[in-house]
């Protein structure tokens, strides 16, 4: 199942940052008490909303992510670094980084690599933050209700939030895992207007008359644009410590 990032960069448009996550972000940085100079890795870390909040501790945000036009958006927050790289090959020295952080981005690639490569980075005072999805939103989601094989493609693509805490605690990590959920409101235009950008990478994968027919479905039933609908999403999130 490839994912064409670029794409996915520009339906990063219709997906603003929510006041819940830039609350995630701090909760992170409060949890393991960033301090200033400290690295701090948002690991495909989009658009770097989430690593700005951590120039208000005084550390180093790095946003690694493999697409360009994720960077380019990087770059123009000042402070905040763009890495061009793959959370599977972190170009950067052993025992450097004090925050790894995930969010909605563990599932691009091999993800034990990518754990493995936050513990070779990570300081002896470090903590990695993982926040992703798991069976109940995958099979319960609002994309789900519209698209029905999103719950498949999703179930498949995400690793199970059990396996992932359980592969940091095996490798001697203090775990703590979570769940949360947010709750999201968008006029019914704009909801259409981003599921047709493709503002979920998941979207990419369904098929095109899969995506007509739910996109006709959801304009019967919410035939005015400017009508808000809401949803919630549902998150899983590991909290690991050395």
């Amino acid at each position: 199942m490839r994912v064409d990032l670029e794409d996915l960069a520009n339906g990063y448009r219709h997906r603003p940052i929510s006041a819940a996550g830039l609350a995630r972000a701090r909760r992170a940085a409060t949890s393991v008490q960033l301090q200033p100079g400290d690295v701090a890795l948002d690991i495909g870390g989009g658009r770097g909303q989430h690593a700005a909040v951590w120039l208000d501790y005084g550390a180093l945000p790095i946003v690694v992510d493999p697409a360009r036009g994720m960077l380019h958006a990087v770059a123009i927050q000042q402070g905040v670094m763009p890495m061009s790289a793959v959370a599977q090959a972190l170009p950067l020295a052993n025992q450097r980084v004090r925050l790894s952080y995930f969010h909605l981005s563990i599932h691009y690639g091999d993800w034990r690599r990518a754990l493995d490569e936050v513990i070779r980075v990570s300081r002896n005072d470090a903590e990695c933050w993982i926040w992703t999805m798991g069976e109940q939103h995958h099979r319960s989601s609002f994309l789900a209700r519209w698209f029905p094989s999103v719950g498949d493609i999703d179930s498949v693509r995400f690793p199970e939030p059990g396996r992932l805490a359980a592969y940091l605690a095996a490798r001697g990590w203090d775990v703590e895992t979570g769940k949360e959920t947010e709750h999201k409101v968008k006029r019914a235009g704009s909801w259409r207007a981003a599921v047709e950008a493709r503002f979920v990478s998941t979207l990419q994968l369904i098929s095109a008359d899969e995506l007509a027919r739910g996109l006709a479905e959801f304009d019967r039933v919410h035939p005015d644009p400017d009508k808000p609908v809401d949803y919630l999403l549902t998150f899983d999130w590991i909290r690991a410590s050395v």
